[in-house]
């Protein structure tokens, strides 16, 4: 279970921050690219996921008593002792035995960590540079193993009196070798990104079903993420001032802060036109919407069903609950993807790249220079 913890402690973490960081991330693949890109973004998850393993495997578990860890372990610089300890647990005879001598297994292991990690930094940097993305990879692979046997050395930077970890200049050797070793992989890590052919990224797509869905999702969970931190925020900050969540005025704190996220909302949409998932997606409302429909396109939508979720009258959350199955419905059923809060106004959807028609009454560009 020990070495089992890490890494569901890195998958979960990674998932945190995936979910986190997913609507900046949308953003910047569709003016990037042109649109999401199902495997880049799966390789962006698992990259994330393998920094994180990085962190836990090598970190982790933190040391529960500390009086107990001093004197920690003196520093291992004698480059291959590893041979020397391999050897007194029996040698390597076979693959079977490589796996089941200890030192062995320690090594192969240190090697395999870091293959990732060089196959990753020469995709990023130098994928068409075979040499050069070697050196580089292997660089990286260098310096991130030297950061954390310092930081084993060191007790966290001296977060702890003594280090609780070796620093093992057989390491820092495994490690490196296994980034050098990775920079080979880097082909098939292209394969799981995809094709790196330059795409029009200023060209229209169509409005597709997943397209306006995602749009939808990253409203609600910039909503959910922006009123979850405020209010847990505020509720932590009351209880360090032994306030009583109970009391009339941390309640009505508690509601302001739910409030601020649908209230952003309400601005952007004022504002802008369009929601900021629609604006994630590179998506806008056909012909552009007056100020009574704004507000009933951000009532009728993620803004007004997380206020009905803030505040506390009869039948709210059933009024809240209305909305989403009216949004699902509505996301399926209506034509062009328009969505239910577009139908009630009246209005339809495009790629914020398509070229806007002219309206009535404003003049063309012929007619200014005329």
């Amino acid at each position: 279970m020990g070495t089992v913890l890490p890494g569901i402690i890195a998958f979960v973490a990674g998932i945190a921050l995936a979910v986190a960081a997913l609507v900046p991330w949308a953003a910047v693949q569709y003016r990037r690219h042109g649109s999401l890109g199902f495997r880049r973004s799966v390789l962006a998850f698992g990259t994330l996921v393998y920094a994180l393993a990085l962190v836990t495997y090598t970190l982790l578990p933190l040391p529960e008593d500390v009086a107990a860890l001093c004197p920690g372990p003196g520093p291992q610089l004698v480059p291959f002792t590893f041979v020397q300890d391999i050897v007194k647990e029996g040698g390597v005879s076979g693959p079977r035995s490589l796996l089941s001598n200890p030192a062995a297994a320690q090594v192969l292991f240190n090697v395999i960590l870091f293959m990732p990690l060089g196959a990753i930094v020469r995709h990023a940097v130098l994928r068409h540079r075979w040499f050069a993305g070697l050196l580089v990879g292997t660089a990286v692979g260098f310096g991130v193993s030297l950061l954390i046997e310092c930081t084993q050395l060191t007790g966290d930077w001296f977060l702890y009196p003594c280090s609780y970890r070796l620093f093992d200049v057989d390491d820092l050797l495994a490690n490196t070798s296994g980034a050098l070793l990775g920079t080979l992989a880097a082909p098939l890590v292209a394969l799981l990104g995809g094709s790196d052919r330059q795409t029009d990224a200023s060209a229209p797509r169509p409005v597709t079903l997943l397209r306006r869905g995602f749009g939808m999702f990253a409203d609600l969970l910039a909503i959910v993420f922006t009123g979850g931190l405020l209010t847990s925020g505020l509720a932590l900050t009351l209880a360090l001032l032994d306030v009583d969540q109970r009391s009339d005025t941390a309640v009505a704190l508690l509601v302001v802060a739910a409030l601020v996220a649908p209230a952003g909302q309400l601005v952007i949409v004022l504002v802008t036109g369009r929601t900021l998932g629609e604006h994630v997606v590179r998506l806008r409302p056909v012909p552009r919407p007056g100020g009574g429909a704004r507000v009933v396109r951000w009532a009728l939508g993620s803004g007004g069903w997380a206020t009905l979720n803030a505040v506390s009258f009869p039948f709210a959350g059933l009024f809240a609950f209305l909305l989403v199955l009216a949004a699902l419905v509505g996301l399926v059923v209506t034509r062009d993807r328009r969505g239910f809060a577009n139908a009630v106004v009246r209005l339809g959807v495009e790629d914020d790249r398509t070229p806007a028609a002219v309206e009535p009454g404003h003049p063309t560009q012929e007619n200014l220079v005329d």
